[in-house]
């Protein structure tokens, strides 16, 4: 078992390292899009704040995910294993891909799929799951609604077209590159304390307090490296390929963004940054004009999320039914 749970970890960190990766985008993309901060340094400022938030704003989301779902008394090493595994697989795929899915649904996801294959459903807790299934659903809506009205108020009182000089839509957009790197730095720790949860609230239910923080410390040590190597993949789908963005646009998706994604962290759901995120910039881009939303990019993302909740559960659930097959013959 000692051997079991090295490679939970080991695996654990590697879960962190892709859905750091997928997430900093939630973060940081805006900031990149707009042109406020260079790729390079906007990776490292989100780097930076993820840590901070994976550290010290996590826990409400490890408890969900690690026993919020499948009783403590079915988690085990194995099961932690399995779970980060499963969605790491999927997460892998889809950086591949250069598409921003949910880690959060992924890793959800293959909760459920372990708990199916271990425990049966009669024993998961269902409720929780259907919490975590609504808002889903609702913190994307939310996201657009809100990216909207915040971009179209800040529209009509602050860039009234033909009212405004060029030089002074110029230094308000100035100004707001600055608030944005602000707002993207407040986003990180959010995002980085639902991360956390992703990558290491299985494992760190099945080790106890007393190995706690040191489970949390490696992976988020795994979201910093995954940020660094593979992070600019999804951070420019989301600052550049689903509209065009200025520092104006970007803040008002990031602030919208941050501010429900830390909201529903702080009740331990651990819903997708990315979604809301998404959201957001779609709503910031309906408010300009439907024509400068990219459809296609949307529907594209959107078909990856939905499969992405049937993916997990049979990745999950086979992985269990292999690894206790081998465990069974070596044993």
């Amino acid at each position: 078992m000692e051997l079991l749970l090295i490679i939970g970890i080991v695996t654990a960190v590697y879960m962190a390292f892709n859905i750091a990766a997928n997430d900093i985008g939630n973060s940081m993309g805006t900031v990149v899009g707009s042109g406020a901060l260079k790729m390079r340094n906007a990776l490292i400022l989100g780097a930076l704040f993820e840590f901070i938030g994976a550290l010290f704003l996590g826990s409400n989301v490890i408890k969900t995910v690690g026993s919020g779902i499948v009783p403590p008394e079915f988690m085990t090493t194995l099961g932690a294993f399995v779970i980060t595994l499963a969605a790491g697989i999927w997460i892998t795929i889809t950086l591949i891909k250069k598409i921003p899915i949910s880690g959060s649904d992924a890793i959800v996801s293959s909760v459920l799929g372990y708990g199916i294959a271990y425990a049966g459903l009669h024993n998961l807790n269902l409720v929780t799951a259907g919490y975590i299934a609504l808002s889903w659903l609702t913190s994307p809506l939310i996201g657009l609604v809100t990216g909207f009205l915040v971009y179209f108020t800040m529209k009509k009182l602050l860039l009234k077209p033909g009212k405004r000089k060029i030089s002074y839509k110029d230094r308000l957009e100035k100004v707001f590159s600055y608030l944005q790197i602000g707002s993207s730095s407040l986003a990180a720790l959010s995002v980085g304390a639902i991360d956390i949860a992703a990558a290491t609230g299985a494992l760190y239910v099945t080790v106890g307090s007393s190995m706690g923080f040191s489970i949390k410390f490696l992976g988020a040590l795994g979201l910093v490296f995954g940020i660094l190597i593979a992070g600019n993949r999804i951070t420019d789908t989301i600052g550049r390929r689903i509209t065009e963005l200025v520092p104006t646009r970007g803040f008002s998706a990031q602030i919208s963004a941050g501010t429900i994604t830390l909201l529903f962290a702080s009740y331990g759901m651990p819903i997708s940054p990315t979604q809301t995120l998404v959201g957001s910039v779609i709503g910031v881009g309906l408010a300009r004009g439907t024509s400068t939303v990219k459809l296609d990019v949307i529907k594209h993302i959107a078909s990856t999320w939905i499969f992405t909740i049937p993916a997990c559960i049979l990745i999950s659930a086979s992985l269990y039914f292999l690894m206790s097959y081998l465990i069974g013959v070596i044993g």
